[in-house]
């Protein structure tokens, strides 16, 4: 399965952002977070605005790797799914 971006609103968390994706065929959401050393891992940047920008630019690359934690199973009990900074150095060239 897929998951598909849904035009909502990016929120910030106290530790990163998160956002809602749709899970394919169905209205269930599962919500992506964001760790804000995931972002800061691709460029070093350091305040919010920066690191809001960071994420909109990488948004296609994370919402891939959320879909592939997500076919994993890599979903909490919470229906989250965390991108951590070990997830986001795999798609660092």
């Amino acid at each position: 399965m897929t998951l598909e971006r849904i035009d909502e609103a990016v929120v910030r968390e106290e530790y990163g952002f998160s956002f809602p994706m749709r899970i394919s065929g169905s209205a269930q959401t599962v919500r992506v977070v964001v760790s804000d050393d995931a972002l800061v891992s691709r460029a070093s940047v350091s305040n919010e605005e920066e690191l809001q920008a960071q994420l909109e630019h990488d948004r296609p690359e994370l919402e891939s790797l959320a879909t592939e934690k997500y076919n994993r199973g890599r979903v909490s009990a919470s229906g989250e799914i965390l991108i951590t900074v070990n997830d986001a150095l795999s798609f660092i060239e």
